[in-house]
């Protein structure tokens, strides 16, 4: 069942793409949903709204097809026969569909076990017709918005897909559409420098996150890929603190100094190497920004439970680890006692507790 006739680069800094975080972030998705004996939900349903041809004019994969290549990959796992699977690429372009129908048999991705809802349809009509298949509560969904759809995601759409029961979501924002961003009234007032590309990309997720209901417990977190003078933009999000912690994981593999870029979005000159050193000067500041607010909560014993410490990771946009350093002192110093030193994102529902000394 596995084909390995196609033109594919490794993961690694130097190639690092748009559609590799997008395919890094779906390889960490699916086994979620399909490593269980007992599945979760009944059914998986992954969306690729603009699924072009499937590949670019080098014979590089695109985004359909990376998701038909990780499906592959998970075909031996233990859920596989016990969920029923489809895929929903569409396209307004007649041509398009038709190559993208070609390069699927050519690369032998036509899976058995999986349903293909392959159609020319304009986003606005996919959208319309998909919404029943988002709405079901008793399937996950994984939806690909790439950059040339970013107008479509108007707040009405937005605002649907964080309310669609366990669905994930990635769009990308391309740099023009981010320096247009710079223009909009609700960002350009909250830009120190309005000619910073890499100001733009903070304020744009604040723009989206300014869409969620109070309290709604949703996670959004960017990452940013720089070619030559321009910068995409992605935007992640997901209802479940599993989905959030997933993609940072992916993020940080990428980035270890902010999780969100693959260049040095801070400007903080600072080497990869150099975060490992015990000194606070070479700290990146996102980083030490995360640390002293959780500290402050924990010694203000407002945290209670290793989920809320958790909620605070994501809200900084750090990985689970790391709340460690932090942990690890407080309880050395006998401020907390607590049973771990990292949170477990697999506790949600018996989180281990945190207890105030003194």
């Amino acid at each position: 069942m596995r084909s390995t006739n196609f033109h594919e680069k490794p993961f690694d800094e130097g190639t690092l793409t748009k559609l590799q975080i997008f395919e890094l972030y779906t390889r960490e998705w699916l086994p979620v949903f399909l490593s269980p004996e007992k599945p979760f939900r009944s059914g998986i349903h992954l969306f690729d709204f603009f699924a072009g041809p499937g590949t670019d004019s080098n014979g590089e994969l695109g985004s359909p097809l990376r998701i038909l290549k990780q499906l592959n990959e998970c075909s031996s796992l233990a859920g596989w026969s016990k969920v029923k699977i489809s895929v929903h690429f569409f396209d307004k372009s007649p041509t398009k569909i038709k190559q993208l129908e070609a390069n699927i048999e050519k690369f032998g991705f036509r899976l058995s076990g999986v349903t293909f809802d392959i159609r020319q349809l304009k986003f606005e009509d996919a959208f319309a017709e998909c919404k029943s298949a988002l709405g079901n509560s008793h399937s996950s969904k994984l939806v690909f918005i790439d950059q040339c759809g970013v107008d479509h995601v108007t707040h009405d759409v937005f605002r649907q897909l964080v309310n669609f029961p366990t669905c994930d979501f990635l769009f990308f924002i391309s740099s023009s559409t981010l320096h247009r961003f710079r223009d909009h009234p609700a960002i350009k007032q909250k830009i120190t420098r309005p000619d910073d590309s890499f100001h733009v990309h903070r304020k744009v997720l604040d723009y989206y996150r300014g869409f969620l209901p109070k309290d709604s417990g949703y996670y959004l977190a960017p990452f940013s890929i720089k070619k030559s003078s321009n910068i995409y933009g992605l935007i992640f999000g997901s209802g479940h603190p599993l989905g959030i912690d997933k993609f940072l994981q992916v993020a940080w593999s990428q980035d270890e100094l902010n999780g969100e870029a693959d260049f040095d979005i801070n400007r903080e000159d600072i080497t990869p190497g150099q975060t490992f050193l015990p000194i606070d000067d070479f700290r990146p500041s996102k980083v030490s920004a995360f640390e002293r607010e959780l500290e402050h909560l924990l010694r203000a014993g407002n945290l209670q439970n290793e989920v809320d410490v958790m909620r605070v990771c994501f809200e900084h946009g750090v990985k689970r680890q790391h709340a460690e350093p932090v942990l690890s002192k407080l309880k050395r110093e006998k401020i907390i006692d607590a049973d771990f030193r990292v949170p477990d994102v697999r506790r949600l529902k018996s989180p281990r507790p945190i207890q105030l000394i003194g």
